[in-house]
């Protein structure tokens, strides 16, 4: 066969296989483009596995149980937290709450992040390599002074340390009456973790109340304000006084 007989000779391999690739480019342009991303809450919602209205229940009954009233915009921020925290919310490891100043005005929503919440925080953070605590020697009612916490991290060759002191951080009421010692070393733990992973637009429950005792205390007499204790001998005497200036005032 001379070559010009070859001219314009086409394999019908070839034509199948060219007739195969125009298939598959026409199929590819027919491919649907992808949809609008999810809203916080579809993607919090999948994550959870249950359906649109038994999320949303639950919600209500947990994180959202401290509210009077809320918005769809105090959703999207609680779900937004919870989702940047890795948190879950049903199970009260993030929460919202209500701050309402003294003075009339409108009630502030603050979500607090609980004991479990902030454990979670530390403990699955990339970076995370350890963390230690120190209680002082006791002073005269036999409570630490302070409780040091230190957190290290893999990507620093200097650790984290924060001091927490009792008289600083004792609120004279709730599980500080009983549990004095946890309490100061949860408040050591929680305060180290926000400096040292740069965590902001949360509050801790003690942080939470405290909003709302300095707002409630800004008018009292200077003369009449309350000192905290330094420790649950003091504080028991304080009580003793305040309830007999109460009955003979």
């Amino acid at each position: 066969m001379s070559r010009k007989g070859t001219t314009g000779f086409r394999s019908p391999n070839l034509a199948c296989k060219s007739k195969g690739g125009q298939s598959q480019q026409s199929d590819r342009s027919d491919t649907p483009k992808p949809g609008p991303p999810l809203s916080v809450v579809d993607r919090s919602v999948l994550r959870s596995g249950l359906s649109s209205d038994s999320f949303v229940r639950l919600l209500i009954q947990s994180a959202l149980s401290r509210l009077t009233i809320w918005s769809q915009a105090d959703l999207d921020r609680l779900l937004m937290l919870s989702e940047r925290l890795g948190l879950d919310p049903l199970n009260n490891e993030i929460y919202a709450t209500e701050v309402t100043p003294t003075n009339g005005k409108k009630a502030r929503i603050v979500f607090v992040v609980g004991v479990d919440g902030w454990s979670k925080i530390i403990n699955s953070h990339p970076q995370f390599d350890g963390m230690k605590f120190v209680e002082s020697a006791p002073g005269q009612d036999e409570l630490p002074l302070y409780i040091e916490c230190t957190i290290y991290r893999k990507d620093r060759r200097v650790a984290t340390s924060i001091r927490e002191y009792m008289y600083e951080a004792h609120t004279g009421q709730g599980a500080w009456l009983t549990h004095p010692r946890r309490m100061l070393r949860h408040k050591a733990m929680v305060q180290c973790a926000r400096a040292c992973f740069g965590l902001g637009g949360v509050y801790e429950l003690d942080e939470a109340e405290q909003v709302n005792s300095s707002r409630a205390c800004s008018s009292v007499p200077l003369g009449k304000a309350i000192v905290k204790p330094l420790g649950t001998g003091q504080l028991k005497g304080w009580i003793k006084q305040s309830v007999h200036a109460s009955r003979h005032g």
